[in-house]
């Protein structure tokens, strides 16, 4: 007989093999949570409490108890801060457009994104639920060719899960997620005057007001052009317990979910955990986590290989509660970082670095994030 783990993989691959490639849009939620983010977006067999809803429900079903949680984070780019000083020099033109887009050579071609999060979520007994508010809006004042232009994006998630996890015999543990997701997308793209959509963002910046709501207005126009989605879809995940330092996982996300009549591009994730109990700091429970994880989106044609990602952690737990971490990792190649300190209330910072767009200036960005966190 096969292990459960295998026969689930095999199952939902050749599943996806029968859908056609033209059948699927663009990717679902790619929300982590801060804790996965530090770790190079690792955790397929690490995950807890109701943010397992987005990489792993199967975790639910290690919860005994309840907790419930809110985070609140806020990312920016080094680029963004550079708009920032130019600006100040620059302030008295940020209400004429055509002044503006003379002035621009300092930050020529540069995208500058900028992220926020807001995640309420919670877990009992095997049951979570969570509700994210997920939203990036990328901005440039660039030139195409020689015409001076702006540059919009946005790509803002509303997702509204519940879940539920199960324990079964050897160690095994399913989970199961549904969700609901309202998108606003405005792909990244330079807007010239012969754009109609030139004039709505012209219109936008040139608005009177200098205070921080009426400056995040202007940051964020393309999520008032933008194009809006609904859709609805399912997560699924199994665990496995090797030993009392080993863990197995294996998930498959967005398998389905279908966002305005079209699939999104399902994708498979494996990881395996070590996660020993150390005594390096007294009256703490010590906890090293390394996490090698390996992702790949389900869709006939595309290479075998997507991504191999690792992490490595030393968490510190007072009560059953964790209190502090320190972690790295890789995602692709790019590099993580995050520390964490707290207890029910929490202050975190992490740094991610990823590989972006295909206009002029949209290479590899960093985000400096960081997130303040409630847990009870």
């Amino acid at each position: 007989m096969k292990p459960p783990l295998l026969s689930l993989s095999a199952t939902l691959c050749l599943a996806s093999m029968l859908i056609g490639r033209g059948a699927y849009g663009e990717a679902g939620p790619q929300f982590r949570d801060t804790h996965s983010q530090a770790l190079g977006r690792t955790g397929v067999a690490s995950s807890h409490g109701g943010t397992a809803l987005f990489l792993n429900p199967a975790a639910l079903a290690r919860e005994t108890g309840g907790s419930m949680g809110l985070s609140l984070d806020l990312g920016v780019n080094s680029v963004l801060i550079d708009y920032a000083d130019w600006a100040k020099n620059n302030y008295k033109y940020l209400d004429n457009m055509d002044s503006l887009l003379q002035r621009i050579q300092p930050v020529d071609n540069k995208w500058a994104p900028f992220s926020q999060s807001m995640l309420l979520y919670g877990n009992w007994e095997g049951v979570g639920f969570s509700v994210l508010s997920d939203t990036r809006y990328d901005l440039t004042l660039g030139k195409a060719v020689v015409t001076p232009v702006p540059g919009v994006g946005a790509l803002s998630d509303l997702v509204i899960t519940a879940g539920r996890g199960f324990n079964a015999e050897d160690g095994y543990r399913f989970g199961f997620a549904l969700k609901y997701m309202y998108r606003l997308r405005y792909e990244d793209r330079l807007v010239g005057t012969t754009d109609d959509d030139f004039y709505k963002v012209k219109q936008a910046w040139e608005k009177s007001g200098n205070s921080i709501s009426d400056k995040l207005a202007k940051l964020s126009v393309a999520g008032d052009i933008a194009e809006t989605k609904q859709g609805i879809g399912l997560n699924l995940g199994a665990e496995k317990d090797i030993d009392s330092s080993w863990s197995a996982g294996l998930s498959l996300l967005d398998f389905p979910t279908i966002l305005d009549q079209r699939f999104t591009r399902p994708e498979i994730n494996l990881g395996l955990s070590y996660h020993p109990r150390i005594d390096w700091v007294p009256d703490l429970d010590d906890r090293l986590l390394v996490n090698l994880d390996w992702q790949r989106f389900l869709i006939p044609g595309t290479p075998w290989f997507k991504q191999l990602k690792a992490g490595v952690a030393f968490e510190g737990w007072m009560n059953n509660r964790p209190v502090s971490y320190i972690g790295v990792g890789l995602n692709d190649g790019y590099p993580t970082f995050g520390v964490r300190v707290g207890y029910i209330v929490y202050l975190s910072y992490v740094y991610v670095a990823e590989e972006i767009g295909t206009y002029p200036g949209q290479e590899k960005l960093s985000f400096h994030k960081l997130i303040l966190q409630a847990e009870f």
